[in-house]
Formats: structure tokens, C-alpha cells, sequence
């Protein structure tokens, strides 16, 4: 693990690359115009978790937005780690509010 920082530095700009693209997508559930970017928005994560070699990723829906579920099953006798997250986002509001536009990074 002596090597975590170089690693870590070395991924970074992909991470953030992939962070960007992430916070581009309009992804407003409660807007009904927006369900095709929250759509897309659980593609580009599905996609993300099996570049990072998650072979068991899929995008379910039961009636609501879809979620993206993702398994990497732990060596025997390991625990069991969950994360969880959401890839939509709340309504931007009004943009006079705004510093900067709320989907560009």
C-alpha cells in the first residue's frame, strides 16, 4: 500500500472526468421532461461500475426512478459492504440563485 498516494494520483483525472460527465446530466426526477436524462443517468453509472469491474451491475425500476445495482462479492469470510447513493437530483430551483450554472462542473 506504500503506493496508495501515486495510485490515487494517477487515477484522478479520470475519476473527475468521470465525476463531470456525471454532473452534466440533468438527471430531475420530479421533473416528468427530465425521466429520459435520469434514464441516461443510470446508464452512465451502470456503465462506470462495470469499467471499475463490477461484473454483476443492472438498472431495475419498480414504479419509480430506476436504481443501478452493482455486486462485487466479497472473498469467502469476508464481510459484506453496502453503499448506497442516488444518481438523480433535486430541481435546480431559480437560477438568479446561482453562482454558477447547476450542471456544469
Amino acid at each position: 500500500m506504500d503506493d496508495l498516494p501515486e495510485r490515487v494520483r494517477a487515477l484522478l483525472p479520470d475519476v473527475r472526468r468521470d465525476l463531470e460527465d456525471l454532473v452534466r446530466i440533468e438527471s430531475v426526477w420530479a421533473d416528468p421532461a427530465r425521466r429520459e436524462q435520469v434514464q441516461r443517468s443510470a446508464q452512465q453509472v451502470a456503465e462506470l461500475l462495470a469499467d471499475a469491474g463490477f461484473a454483476d451491475v443492472e438498472i431495475v425500476s419498480a414504479g419509480g426512478a430506476p436504481a443501478v445495482i452493482a455486486r462485487y462479492p466479497a472473498p469467502p469470510g469476508a464481510p459484506t459492504v453496502l453503499l448506497y447513493a442516488h444518481h438523480d437530483v433535486q430541481p435546480e430551483g431559480e437560477p438568479g440563485q446561482w453562482d454558477s450554472p447547476p450542471f456544469e462542473p
